[in-house]
């Protein structure tokens, strides 16, 4: 529009100069021009503003790593290096690669990633993240991911895609803002005719029909939704959330009930055993023991874990039996084969399917271990909440938001941290295709759903939900079905992205209730001959 308004006047004033009679207005063209430039100057300050903030994980990534190879130092580059190499990291460099200290401590700042200030002290066994910034540590670490897997690509994998599909609302006002420049050009010569016929002369009638023109420019309306949402994208970047597409916002301000896994969401994930109880006489638990921490190894899930630490202090290492047939049940537990006999660790589900019939009046969580039909052992795991668990779902429920806790684990134990951390609605003994249900029956009564999770078994849900949110310590698994991934581990991130979104889209509707007053205003006084051009770019300029 400014520039058709532009090229008019421009061709009007050679026309009054070539018949040497009327005033041309060369000047004002160039002050139109200049004044939408400035605009646009100070349109593109905003983005690239909010797009510095996004840039942050990428700048100084490592070109090169340290590899040992035969106690020799070798400088390769980051996508050379494979699974297994020996990574040596010195205190100030940034790591490219994920992998898992096999000598060394020392400090690492995270604050790229998580939005976490405090260094994070890592000693052998702990995992390095890429992106994350050695402080005064000089370790040896095994690579555990190639640099095109690593979490540091994958994020910025992800703020990429992230600005590629659009909100509903950013789709609507483009559509607007098409038909609004076929509208404005209808009503600018419709305003010419009236001024011209009314009678004015055909200059004042073509100012006043310029006006029109250079003072609407949908530049505001289109402007809206695009920078508010790199702004949301920034932010969330820079507290350590990462949302994959910007869509995401919109629907992230919208929902009105958050869905919650127990295990490593609201809980720490990290269970330890409180009570242990054997069936079996002493002669027959060395041995059983034994085939009980052969089957935990087998799993990664926190109950296991925790199982298997426990059995660690308590009995002196040794050679561990073979097992054959292993195999993970989904949210219930293992089995495998240990010569002919057939071992059973997990739930009470699992117990009830192997023909045991376990007692399971507990507030805790429990893991029972079975070989054949015959209960050996009874382990009470206590897993304490997030520190920030009760205020964050306090603040939550005070802002509008149903929360609902959705557990694998039985009755009483779901209880007691439901109880702990003051949310009201919860379903325990939950499978993962009931989690899924239970969430497709919450969106088919009208509701919005956020589910927040961390393990293969919220995969189901994660991707039900209208947004999955997955936790910091989320399974890879966990992490690509979901479309906000939290690198920061604590629920606060959590309340923090609602805030975001809600902000954000508040924004939006914010920016284009101002952009529509701005043209109800002005049009109606231009059309009335009461704004010159120049005074149209200026105000046009400033809307923007």
């Amino acid at each position: 529009l400014v520039a058709t308004g532009a090229l008019l006047t421009y061709l009007y004033s050679i026309y009054i100069t070539l018949l040497e009679k009327g005033e041309a207005y060369f000047d004002s063209v160039t002050m139109i021009i200049t004044f939408v430039l400035i605009g646009k100057f100070l349109e593109v300050l905003s983005k690239k503003s909010a797009a510095d903030t996004l840039d942050v994980l990428s700048k100084h990534i490592p070109g090169e790593v340290t590899l040992l190879q035969n106690g020799e130092q070798v400088n390769v580059a980051v996508g050379e290096v494979q699974v297994e190499d020996v990574i040596l990291l010195k205190s100030g460099e940034k790591a490219a690669i994920d992998g898992e200290i096999i000598e060394g401590e020392g400090s690492f700042d995270e604050s790229s990633l998580t939005g976490e200030s405090d260094p994070i002290h890592k000693r052998p066994g702990d995992h390095v993240t890429s992106g994350t910034t050695s402080i005064d540590a000089v370790v040896q670490y095994r690579a555990t991911k190639d640099f095109e897997h690593s979490t540091l690509s994958n994020i910025l994998t992800m703020l990429e895609r992230s600005l590629s599909k659009k909100p509903k609302i950013e789709q609507l006002a483009n559509r607007l803002s098409e038909y609004f420049s076929t509208v404005i050009l209808l009503l600018a010569l419709a305003t010419f005719l009236v001024w011209w016929f009314w009678p004015h002369s055909f200059e004042t009638a073509f100012m006043v029909g310029i006006s029109v023109i250079v003072i609407a420019c949908p530049c505001a309306l289109a402007l809206a939704t695009p920078v508010a949402t790199l702004v949301g994208l920034g932010q969330g970047a820079k507290r350590g959330i990462l949302f994959k597409e910007a869509a995401q916002l919109e629907t992230l301000a919208q929902t009105d009930t958050l869905v919650l896994d127990k295990t490593g969401t609201i809980t720490e994930g990290r269970p330890q055993v409180v009570t242990a109880q054997w069936y079996v006489d002493d002669a027959r638990k060395e041995t059983l023991q034994l085939q009980l921490q052969a089957l935990l190894n087998a799993s990664k899930h926190p109950v296991a874990v925790g199982v298997s630490e426990y059995l660690d202090v308590e009995a002196p290492l040794a050679a561990l039996p073979i097992l054959d047939e292993v195999r993970q049940i989904t949210a219930k537990g293992m089995v495998a084969r240990c010569e002919a006999q057939m071992l059973s660790g997990g739930s009470a589900a699992l117990m009830r399917e192997q023909g045991v019939m376990p007692a399971d009046e507990s507030e805790h969580t429990l893991f029972y271990f079975a070989v054949g039909d015959e209960l050996i052992a009874r382990f009470e795991l206590s897993d304490k909440p997030k520190a920030d668990a009760a205020e964050v779902i306090r603040a939550l429920t005070h802002s509008g938001i149903d929360v609902m806790m959705l557990t694998g684990d039985h009755e009483a134990a779901a209880r007691r941290v439901a109880r702990e951390v003051g949310i009201e609605h919860f379903h325990a003994s939950f499978t993962p295709e009931a989690k899924a249900d239970m969430i497709a029956q919450m969106q088919n009564d009208g509701h919005k759903v956020v589910m927040a999770g961390d393990g293969v078994n919220d995969i189901l849900a994660l991707a039900q939900a209208e947004i999955g949110i997955a936790m910091g310590n989320g399974s890879d698994i966990a992490i690509d079905v979901s479309d906000v991934v939290l690198m920061n581990d604590s629920l606060s991130a959590l309340e923090e992205s609602f805030r975001i979104g809600r902000a954000t889209f508040g924004l939006v509707k914010q920016n284009l209730g101002l952009s529509l007053v701005y043209n109800a205003i002005t049009i109606p006084l231009a059309m009335a001959g009461y704004v010159i051009p120049l005074v149209a770019a200026i105000s046009m300029s400033l809307s923007s």
